[in-house]
């Protein structure tokens, strides 16, 4: 278990901003001896900017991350990490929490938090630590899609989640966007690369909304639910209740 303790500064707002391009300018690079290669402070190191804007049609770019504006639908894609085992998250990052994920989605965060605030989800009062809550922000479904059979399957991200203490899957329900935040300079997003976590994170950019947050004990992967190892998949993110948009 872990805490951590600090002030806050929320992202949301900000990410939005950058999306749009209101922010301007780029912070300049510090000068590098020819000689003696700069060791930066841990926390310093040079941080990805947000993926330019594409507009494709009716919808929005941001990197591997893309924004379905009809139907509000946030869409990035990744492939299944973890089919058993104990887990934190559900999604995380290529170099997030791989040991205790069930999912990996190779994107920026500031982009999927971007996309995020212009989808129109707010994030509401931060967490104060790890395993603190309950989180707030909007409800969020996020719905999984892969191909097997010839098919397209299509299953809730918290199904693939096993309650060891009830010996049952977690029941249908929302998620939260509770955004992650800049603090000293740093996107916090970036610390870990977790995107939507089962224990409650300040960091993360989305949340669970079940108490089953509070503990990081609780959790394990569901081999019965989740696909096979590798398997690609597309994450969806959307209003909660929002009917499901048809697969391409």
């Amino acid at each position: 278990m872990r805490s951590r303790r600090f002030g806050w500064l929320a992202a949301a707002g900000a990410a939005g901003a950058l999306a749009l391009g209101v922010f301007a300018g780029t912070a300049q690079a510090t000068p590098v001896s020819e000689s003696m290669p700069e060791i930066l402070p841990v926390g310093s190191e040079p941080q990805p900017p947000p993926s330019p804007v594409v507009w494709e049609g009716g919808n929005v770019r941001f990197g591997n991350v893309l924004l379905e504006t009809a139907t509000k639908t946030v869409v990035v894609t990744g492939w299944v990490n973890q089919t058993e085992g104990p887990i934190e998250v559900m999604v995380c990052g290529a170099k997030g929490k791989v040991h205790e994920a069930v999912l990996v989605a190779p994107v920026n965060p500031l982009d999927l938090q971007s996309a995020c605030v212009l989808a129109g989800m707010k994030g509401g009062k931060p967490m104060p630590e790890f395993g603190m809550g309950p989180p707030d922000g909007s409800p969020v479904d996020i719905i999984v899609e892969w191909e097997a059979d010839g098919e397209t399957k299509r299953a809730r991200a918290e199904s693939f989640a096993w309650n060891v203490k009830t010996q049952a899957p977690l029941p249908d329900g929302p998620w939260l966007f509770t955004g992650s935040m800049f603090k000293d300079g740093e996107f916090k997003a970036f610390a870990e690369e977790s995107l939507a976590v089962t224990y409650w994170d300040p960091y993360a950019i989305l949340n669970i909304a079940s108490e089953v947050g509070r503990d990081d004990e609780l959790l394990e992967a569901n081999p019965r639910t989740v696909p096979p190892y590798g398997t690609p998949v597309r994450i969806l993110l959307r209003p909660a209740g929002a009917p499901p948009a048809p697969s391409p």
